[in-house]
């Protein structure tokens, strides 16, 4: 297999350390993260061990384009991440997504032949019963003995951008609290919020389509929508918004606007002087229902494709933060306690499992022999570690998604 190089920005990353002290460049420090995140090595000292052999550090040496006698050690990379620039990371995932919107790449995920899907979800990375860093949330808790104790934990809202089978990670805001704001606890709805804003900065002219689960179903985060110019799709409870909800069964009992079997809505209902559509779908077998609140147009011909659209929502789940959990990045690893260095690390797995699912969905060759991501992931390790790779004789690589 051929190991891919990345034209990355890392070697443009503002470096903070002492120039007198610099033995690796950024790009070297970076690069090895990366690899070892590509390779599936999940700990820092394995990849310490695992690429200090001849060929590794030839490889990665010709990957950089510089001289290396050996590699930087685990401790010298979390060093460098403590005293990064957080948001020049997030340019370089933002690089990724610009070029390939840029190249149309993904013109042909686009819903509705206009809007791009970003689900937004949260999820929880590392939990101690220690408090490991200022910025950590905290929980009280009772242990299965009755026993109160406090639970620190890390925690992250995510934007993912939804291409087909894959999600990209297009945004980030960690939920934490700030030390100098003694008993200011911070949550998600607060986070959704900054997210937004950061979203709107960075891709100004993209039309968006936002999904999320019940707790966005509110007027903060429709107003959001409308003053941004996105649309929503959003999965709806009762107790979402209880009086729109009863509002909703009561018409669509006697007046439902759907003549397709399983599907019932009910356009421009009043809400807080805005009209929105509500939208359900129930299983015949399990008699499930999924309803969402939209503001897109609904109509017979599109109620189908609409509610698949809102059902999506379990790919930042499933493809997204399950992969990256629990078979591939582990990103509820506590890799360092510095709070800095645990965002650079978490966006270094999201630049990663970019790469990652491009590698896998993207390229032919491989599509053709149907690897696994763990073979992948152990065929990328192998020819890194024991095997000279001359990049110069590799040719450039066509990303083609069926």
């Amino acid at each position: 297999m051929k190991i891919i190089k990345q034209e990355l920005q890392f070697e443009e990353l503002t470096d903070l350390r002492h120039q007198s002290y610099i033995k690796y460049r950024m790009k070297v420090i970076f690069m090895v993260r990366l690899l070892g995140l590509m390779c599936e090595i999940k700990s820092m000292n394995e990849i310490t061990r695992e690429f200090d052999t001849n060929e590794a550090i030839e490889n990665i040496a010709k990957i950089c384009g510089l001289e290396l006698e050996e590699i930087p050690h685990c401790d010298t990379i979390n060093d460098v991440f403590k005293r990064v620039e957080v948001k020049e990371i997030e340019e370089i995932r933002k690089y990724m997504i610009v070029k390939m919107i840029r190249n149309k790449m993904l013109d042909r995920y686009k819903i509705r032949g206009q809007y791009y899907h970003i689900i937004i979800d949260g999820t929880g990375l590392a939990t101690s019963r220690k408090k490991y860093n200022e910025n950590c949330l905290v929980k009280n808790k009772t242990d299965k003995k009755g026993k109160e104790y406090k639970e620190y934990s890390t925690y992250v809202l995510e934007a993912k951008l939804v291409i087909g089978d894959m999600v990209f990670s297009i945004g980030s805001e960690f939920v934490e609290n700030e030390a100098e704001k003694v008993g200011k606890q911070d949550c998600e709805t607060k986070a959704f919020k900054r997210l937004a804003k950061k979203i709107k900065k960075e891709y100004p002219r993209l039309k968006i389509i936002i999904s999320g689960d019940a707790l966005y179903a509110n007027k903060p985060v429709m107003d959001i929508c409308k003053e941004n110019g996105w649309k929503y799709i959003i999965r709806f409870k009762e107790g979402a918004i209880p009086t729109l909800y009863k509002e909703f069964e009561r018409i669509v009992k006697r007046d439902n606007e759907s003549k397709i079997k399983n599907y019932s809505y009910v356009r421009k209902i009043g809400y807080q002087e805005e009209k929105t559509n509500i939208i359900k779908y129930k299983e015949d077998k399990k008699g499930i229902e999924y309803v969402y609140i939209t503001d897109l147009s609904i109509t017979d011909k599109n109620i189908e494709e609409t509610i698949y659209l809102g059902r999506k929502r379990w790919k930042i789940e499933n493809e997204g933060f399950n992969i990256q959990k629990n078979r591939t990045f582990d990103i509820g690893h506590l890799y360092i306690k510095n709070s800095v260095a645990i965002k650079v690390h978490y966006l270094m797995i999201q630049i990663a499992h970019i790469i990652r699912q491009l590698l896998e969905k993207g390229i032919k060759e491989i599509k053709e022999i149907k690897l696994k991501l763990k073979e992948i992931s152990q065929q990328m390790k192998t020819e890194l570690i024991s095997k000279i790779t001359n990049l110069t004789a590799q040719r450039k690589v066509q990303l083609r998604f069926d």
